[in-house]
């Protein structure tokens, strides 16, 4: 451990990277096991001053490198050492500033500049033969160019550069690191990097996590084939990087232990490649916002291990859902928005036990939802949180009772839709409910209080906040008015009808 210093945040780092088929490989994994600052040795002189050098190129405004000073520089915040040799392997200087302190923003956003490292990188690093790990996230080096140097670092095995302002042209030199594993170069929409190719690339024989997200890739049209190169590689983001060419043969695929891969708000313009099929590890596939077109392919059904599909805004998506989507019990999440999917939701939808979040808005989809939600009732253990079907003008039907088993429900969005009939009194039972928007259906009916009695015994009146509330369309009884104060926990409530307060 380095100090007083933690390691816990990058990217919601899940298991051991050696043996984990999901998620990006753990800091706490890269650094090496023996970095303490309980040391039976000091730091070498030769690294103290190199350490220091590179804090005299540093700008640091809130004085963050304050306890540098002083001969063993293993007791310095930020710096990990070996025990068993003293050498510097571990330099997590990333910007330690939480969000969750702050109210505003604006306020997060001025602190964290308050609290960045800036300046210049000293080649004094150079020093630090045995560094493997290396953390300059969320500070503010604008101006400065990815030192060419940080592909002589040949110890680094986690590299995260991520959200520090870092400009132009993604240096090839660090594809000298062999021994790298982690790689985060993750920039802002407006701060990307340039990328010129990608063969350096192939200098990575155990990468096992790679972020280039809103990095500039629209030169790179064989990114595909570089990107397979990495037969370690367990997560890529490619979010936002301007891709517009998506091969639809990959032959063969070396990539074969992927399980996560983003490569959402590009232009690919194309359909659904079927090759996506046989990367058997997925667990989460995000392809939205590519105008991806045609239809879902029947082959994601080989998918087992996936649990979140995004393919939401693509707009010209179409056909009807894949029954065998149903068969992927591990499914968390399914956004298929804002398509042309058509049709009905297959009964093997009712076996999706484990679906946390499942939204369809603006699609054309028909029929009615009771199947479903009676097949999720059944489960030993519902854990539906989100249930977005807004604007799919031929679904309807009677709300079905069962509804109010879905314990974990907080959210309902069914506006714009053909329901009929009442309010099931069961949905009076989700006491966890923050919205409810059934707006613009043909329902109709009283609304009485009983409905809404376990809502109301659970929370106190006094304290809700509502962000508002649009009643329209539907013609629910006014001898029986609805009184908002009797829903404490629910945000939002749009159900159309005229509303006493």
């Amino acid at each position: 451990m380095v100090g007083t210093h933690t390691f816990t945040s990058i990217a919601r780092l899940l298991l051991l990277f050696s043996f984990c088929p999901l998620g990006p490989p753990n800091p706490q994994a890269i650094k090496p096991a023996s970095a303490t600052n309980m040391l039976t040795f000091r730091c070498s002189e030769m690294e103290r001053r190199a350490l220091l050098s590179f804090k005299q190129s540093l700008l640091d405004p809130s004085g963050r490198l304050s306890s540098w000073v002083g001969q063993d520089c293993c007791k310095w915040i930020g710096v990990g050492c070996d025990s068993r040799t003293g050498h510097v392997v571990v330099l997590d200087l990333k910007n330690p500033l939480p969000k969750a302190k702050f109210d505003y923003e604006y306020e997060w956003r001025e602190a964290l500049n308050m609290s960045s490292l800036g300046g210049k990188i000293s080649h004094s690093l150079l020093d630090l033969k045995n560094l493997s790990y290396l953390d300059l996230s969320l500070n503010n080096f604008t101006g400065n160019k990815i030192p060419e140097f940080f592909g002589s670092l040949e110890s680094l095995s986690y590299l995260n550069l991520s959200f520090s302002f870092f400009a132009g042209v993604i240096p090839p030199h660090l594809g000298n690191l062999s021994r790298l594993q982690y790689l985060d170069l993750e920039s802002s929409p407006s701060q990307g990097l340039d990328v010129k190719n990608l063969k350096w690339l192939l200098g990575f024989r155990s990468l096992k996590y790679l972020n280039l997200r809103y990095a500039n890739l629209t030169k790179v049209l064989d990114w595909l084939e570089a990107v397979n190169t990495l037969s370690s590689l367990l997560e890529l983001h490619l979010s936002g990087c301007g891709l517009v060419s998506l091969s639809h043969s990959l032959s063969p695929i070396n990539f074969t232990m992927l399980s996560v891969l983003d490569l959402s708000l590009n232009n690919f313009n194309s359909s659904i490649p079927h090759w996506l099929s046989n990367v058997s590890e997925l667990s989460i596939l995000n392809l939205a916002e590519n105008s991806l077109r045609g239809a879902i392919p029947e082959a994601f059904a080989d998918l087992d291990s996936l649990q979140e599909l995004d393919l939401s805004m693509n707009y010209f998506i179409e056909g009807p859902l894949p029954v065998g989507l149903g068969h992927l019990t591990h499914l968390r999440k399914l956004d298929l928005s804002l398509n042309n999917i058509h049709g009905k939701i297959p009964s093997s939808f009712a076996n999706l036990c484990n679906l946390q979040t499942f939204v369809l808005v603006s699609n054309n989809i028909s029929g009615e939802i009771n199947e479903f939600v009676d097949g999720l009732s059944r489960c030993s253990s519902s854990v539906l949180e989100s249930l977005d079907l807004r604007n799919n003008i031929l679904l309807g039907g009677k709300l079905p009772f069962s509804i109010g088993a879905l314990q974990k429900l907080q959210s309902i969005y069914l506006s714009y839709c053909s329901f009929r009939g009442s309010i099931p009194e069961s949905i009076g039972n989700l006491s966890s409910l923050q919205v409810l928007d059934i707006s613009v259906n043909q329902m109709s009916g009283i609304i009485p209080k009983e409905h809404w009695k376990t809502i109301n015994a659970s929370y106190n009146v006094t304290r809700s906040k509502f962000l508002g509330r649009r009643l329209n369309r539907n013609s629910f009884s006014e001898s029986h008015p609805f009184k908002i104060s009797l829903l404490p926990v629910v945000r939002e409530i749009n159900i159309g009808f005229r509303c006493e307060t």
